[in-house]
């Protein structure tokens, strides 16, 4: 048995552009960095970043739980499989906040990949043969701009793009038009955040099928879901699986195409992989996405994506709240695709350690 001393401290800062899609007056963003670090001095890393306005718990609740792991060492045997290493947990006790339990599922297993000289996605029994494309946010709220800043978007490569909708569906879909024109190719996915009327969804429903999207994230507000599924659109799941009725009858229906996964939110690595086998058995595909989180959370969002070998794109673009971090690199992150690599852990290094 080995013991891991635990270790928190908090990054914060401003930011230094606006969140498209995060909650209206979000001006700071907070990390909470959980260290796990054995006798020998090797160390695994997590990360808790609830988004406010979005997550079911706070960076409060998250820091807090993870300060109790400083109280004593944990006991981990690291000859266990990574999945028995995780169930082994269950006597910790960080099951009110699902942002902590990410923390710790990322950290161990970043801990036992080094240990092991293995990455993660390959401790989860994945040898990846392709990348996982990376689809980008469009960071454009006005829709009159977004045929430019799409155009800039794909001569830098972007193949799949996701954009905010809900606001102004009627310029927007007169925008998605423009922007399918000029690019017929291109996988395009919507986000509404539950914000269109249903009257309004069904009146662009025949537009909106025409466009060939990809994916409709949350279209609609919770109650009005058994309505929109009648119609013949791609749609998927997002805070909708924070309701587990309601997404668990709505995937047995058979007309949802995707759910979007996001770690921190969900409960850390096993209620990822626990999920993403739900959806797959009634023929919805995983995506793995972020809450606008750290580049720990990233990397081991990216490790999931690569030990799940999603089909769809991984919603893991860049986006503003990183620039708080220190430069770092990714090492399942190349361009605009997760590759498989062999650096151990979450194969996350920084040019400069990430103290708070």
């Amino acid at each position: 048995m080995t013991l891991l001393h635990a270790r928190v401290d908090v990054i914060e800062g401003r930011l230094p552009k606006a969140l498209v899609g995060a909650p209206a007056g979000l001006g700071e963003r907070a990390f909470v960095v959980l260290t796990l670090t054995s006798e020998d001095e090797t160390a695994g890393v997590g990360e808790a970043s609830p988004l406010p306005g979005y997550s079911p718990d706070s960076i409060e609740n998250a820091a807090g739980e993870l300060n109790d792991l400083i109280a004593a060492p944990i006991e981990v045997d690291p000859s266990l499989g990574s999945r028995a290493l995780l169930d082994s947990m269950s006597e910790v006790q960080l099951s009110e906040h699902p942002s902590a339990r990410f923390a710790l599922e990322s950290a161990l297993l970043d801990w036992l990949g080094k240990v092991r000289g293995e990455p993660v996605h390959r401790l989860l029994g994945s040898n990846p043969v392709r990348p996982v494309p990376i689809a980008d946010l469009v960071l454009e709220t006005d829709p009159a701009r977004w045929p430019d800043h799409v155009d800039r978007l794909c001569a830098d490569g972007a193949t799949h793009l996701k954009l905010k909708v809900g606001t102004a569906l009627d310029q927007e879909v007169a925008a998605l038009q423009t922007v399918r024109d000029q690019h017929p190719g291109l996988a395009i996915r919507l986000d509404a955040n539950g914000r269109i009327d249903i009257a309004d969804l069904r009146r662009h429903a025949a537009t909106l099928e025409f466009l060939g999207l990809e994916l409709i994230e949350e279209p609609v507000a919770l109650q009005d879901w058994p309505e929109a599924i009648s119609l013949p659109l791609p749609f998927a799941l997002d805070e909708t699986l924070q309701d587990e009725s309601m997404s668990r009858r709505l995937l047995r229906g058979g007309h949802i195409r995707a759910v979007v996964i996001k770690p921190a939110v969900l409960g850390g690595v096993t209620a990822v992989l626990d999920l993403a086998k739900i959806a797959r058995d009634h023929g919805a595909q995983p995506v793995l996405s972020h809450i606008f989180d750290g580049p720990i959370a990233r990397a081991a969002t990216a490790e999931l994506g690569l030990a799940l070998q999603t089909e769809l794109a991984a919603g893991l673009g860049s986006h503003p709240a990183l620039d708080l971090w220190p430069p770092h690199h990714i090492a399942a992150i190349r361009g605009r695709e997760l590759c498989s690599h062999a650096v151990p852990g979450l194969g996350l290094e920084f040019e400069e350690h990430a103290d708070a």
